[in-house]
């Protein structure tokens, strides 16, 4: 070993030291650095009901044109009401970011207690619409209620609807409610939240805990919200700003655990 240091002329020894000091020191500046733990990963599930309506197609351009994947809970009778409307729900199915559920053929003709006065009634709306539209998947947002059937979970809301949800459940579909709703004016269709206010109100929810199944959120947002381009929509802002959130994942209903 002597004899092969005898032969390191002064200055390659020189960088030799140098480079071992330097190694040793990185080692222990590593060392001595936290480890940052990555954010767990929360799971934000858009949901539009009530298409197609005037607003689907700007929902279409949006969704297709950040590539983000959401769910459509859609009536079938709005989807024959008219060629325009029926061309909405054809973009919807070519959208590859978009998946369609059921949100019944008639939508209770907006007489919830007279529709859930009879639960076989229901099933027969739920299966029409499932038929009509080609669906896919046994997934259910019943009209008008907040009532959640998920792998066993329950969830109720209102005065009537428990037996239908359970005959529903019974036949195999999946029913899913909201944890928030972005709420709109009926007369025109605008938002009554701001973006502000309810981007707030969905990461407070989000990150407390206080959904359904922690760690995952469903929005409740309607069509008829964003009748304009989606350059100025509300939609794309809100998106954007959840979109800053490294942790936050969009997905599909059907992923919900």
């Amino acid at each position: 070993m002597k004899s092969v240091l005898t032969k390191i002329t002064p200055p390659v020894l020189m960088l030799l030291l140098i480079v071992i000091s330097v190694a040793t020191f990185s080692k222990r500046f590593a060392m001595a650095q936290p480890v940052k733990q990555a954010l767990p990963l929360k799971y934000i599930y858009l949901t539009f009901d009530d298409g197609p309506l005037n607003g689907s197609e700007n929902i279409d351009s949006v969704i297709l044109a950040e590539r983000l994947k959401v769910s459509v809970f859609i009536v079938g009778e709005h989807a024959e009401k008219s060629k325009q409307l029926g061309q909405y729900y054809k973009m919807y199915e070519q959208n590859p970011f978009v998946e369609a559920y059921n949100h019944s053929f008639t939508h209770a003709h907006d007489k919830y207690s007279l529709f859930y006065n009879n639960p076989q009634g229901v099933l027969a709306d739920i299966q029409k619409n499932e038929q009509l539209l080609g669906l896919r998947y046994k997934i259910v947002r019943m009209p008008g209620r907040n009532m959640w059937r998920v792998n066993g979970r329950k969830r109720d809301d209102g005065v009537s609807g428990k037996s239908a949800a359970d005959l529903l459940a019974a036949n195999g579909y999946k029913l899913y409610g909201w944890d928030l709703e972005w709420q709109h004016h009926a007369s025109n269709g605008t938002p009554v939240e701001s973006v502000d206010a309810i981007e707030k109100s969905l990461v407070t929810m989000l990150e407390s805990g206080k959904t359904f199944t922690p760690g995952h959120i469903v929005l409740l947002i309607h069509d008829e919200m964003f009748q304009k381009k989606w350059e100025e929509s509300e939609l794309k802002q809100l998106i954007d700003r959840l979109k800053q959130h490294n942790n936050y994942v969009f997905e599909h209903i059907r992923f919900y655990p």
